[in-house]
């Protein structure tokens, strides 16, 4: 079986779809997947091959903090898996040039071709875990579902308590950044 990765941003979420083929083809659709082939990073990688072929190093691309977050926070708007949540903010919280950095990169990207995408992801952080008219941003259900993938669901007073401080830290993650960004 062969599966394709596409992105049809008008079909919505990332669904299997089966191909008009004889064979065994599907495509899985991730709408503005191909946001990560302008909005990418690389990275140098040096391992020893398999079967004592030698050494290789390649530099291999990969989806930068701006497109990550962007694909992320679709994923969590569209199925609110917990670890899409877990993901996106595990990302942000350590990213290795900081808070005020990942804003800029994506106040930098706001103004260049996928700036619309990007602008549509910011709103759906928004949705998820900052404060509104409708709810504190700690009770929404981003910064919930990443402290309950990150310390269950006991019902032990301890893990409650961290649970709702990790609440607070993460709607305040979130909010720093989209306050810095704009």
């Amino acid at each position: 079986m062969l599966e394709l990765l596409a992105d049809a941003p008008e079909i919505a979420g990332g669904k299997v779809r089966p191909l008009p083929t004889d064979g065994k083809i599907s495509a899985l659709n991730i709408p503005h997947s191909s946001i990560v082939f302008d909005l990418y990073s690389t990275v140098q990688i040096t391992a020893e091959l398999l079967g004592g072929d030698g050494v290789a190093t390649e530099v291999i691309k990969h989806a930068n903090i701006v497109s990550f977050t962007c694909l992320k926070a679709f994923a969590f708007d569209d199925r609110f898996e917990r670890k899409d949540a877990h993901d996106l903010l595990y990302c942000i919280e350590n990213a290795p040039v900081g808070l005020d950095t990942v804003a800029e990169s994506f106040r930098k990207e706001l103004g260049n071709k996928h700036g619309v995408v990007i602008r549509r992801a910011l709103d759906c952080l928004g949705r998820h875990f900052t404060t509104d008219s409708e709810a504190e941003g700690f009770r929404k259900n981003g910064p919930v579902a990443v402290a309950k993938f990150e310390l269950g669901e006991s019902n032990e007073p301890e893990i409650q308590e961290a649970r709702a401080l990790r609440q607070r830290d993460a709607a305040d993650v979130i909010e720093r950044l989209l306050a810095r960004v704009g």
